[in-house]
């Protein structure tokens, strides 16, 4: 599909197109990308189950004030599961998701659910660092979700100027993440890890609290920004276990990067510090995982 909005074709191309990749521990990493964790199917299957948790939380795919949106853009969009759902959601809207990479879930061999798509939807893979290849004032709602771990410190003000950019005028950005710390005892030595390995590549895992700041920085109007702590661990029942899966999973992603690639820890190490923070989330009360939610008016 021809989109007619797009401005600099060269940098957009189909989700079939190849990238380039490395496998480290078994899982499959993009190569010359600071994102953290993998791109591959057991990666495509936590996101979706994050996606699914998060829906269920907030009863909804966003929270700005949105009504009838007729252009939609994603941006981080992962397996493109929140942009086939808002496709859906608003069938005369034209959806698009982002990525730096291809998608696992919507690319050929690669594609583990069928049902996901939608006419509506389209993927599209460029790096929104290098800027997006859409005109300004193109689209109506413009979200962007939990690019915490894959996203320069330094990159984001340019990144949010460029979603504001490609925002029409009366059109809404929404912004969500998270701050990645040490939320028990037993996860402070994969969090120091991880930290030593964000930094390596520029990133801090914390900048999610400020996603309301930088969307005022840019110019953005009437931005609220609210604060979720969700639990964590059996102690929050079924919200919790599944918090705990999810954050678990994401954590042993990280294995490699941090074993293999940065030697910060051995095999035993690392192991040892996944059962440590698994134990906590099982017997402590009160443990929580922090999100962001920040949205505002061009």
């Amino acid at each position: 599909m021809r989109w007619p909005w797009s401005r600099k074709k060269t940098l957009a191309s189909s989700s079939r197109d190849a990238a380039p990749y490395y496998v480290l521990g078994g899982r499959r990493l993009t190569l010359d990308a600071p994102y953290m964790l993998p791109k591959d199917l057991e990666e495509s299957s936590r996101l979706d189950f994050q996606h699914m948790l998060l829906r269920n939380i907030l009863k909804s795919n966003y929270l700005a004030p949105i009504r009838n949106p007729l252009s939609v853009l994603d941006v981080g969009c992962g397996t493109g599961r929140w942009g086939v759902e808002m496709a859906r959601q608003f069938p005369n809207a034209n959806v698009v998701g982002v990525d730096v990479a291809p998608v696992p879930v919507m690319s050929g061999a690669h594609t583990h659910n069928q049902t996901l798509a939608a006419d509506n939807y389209v993927f599209v893979q460029a790096d929104v660092m290098q800027g997006l290849p859409f005109a300004d004032n193109s689209f109506d709602f413009v979200h962007m979700r939990l690019v915490v771990l894959g996203l320069p410190y330094a990159q984001w003000r340019p990144v949010v100027q460029e979603l504001h950019r490609v925002t029409r005028s009366g059109g809404w950005l929404e912004l969500v993440d998270t701050a990645v710390t040490a939320r028990s005892p037993g996860a402070e030595k994969w969090t120091k890890w991880a930290q030593t390995l964000a930094g390596f590549r520029g990133i801090d895992m914390t900048a999610g609290d400020q996603v309301g700041r930088f969307l005022k920085e840019t110019g953005v109007r009437n931005v609220q920004q609210i604060p979720l702590e969700i639990p964590l661990g059996n102690w929050g029942g079924r919200i919790g276990i599944a918090m705990a899966a999810d954050g678990l999973s994401g954590a042993k992603a990280l294995k490699g990067p941090i074993v293999q690639q940065a030697h910060l820890a051995t095999d035993e190490e690392f192991d040892a510090a996944i059962q440590a923070m698994e134990h906590d989330w099982q017997v402590l009360f009160g443990v929580t995982q922090p999100f962001y939610i920040a949205f505002g008016q061009k």
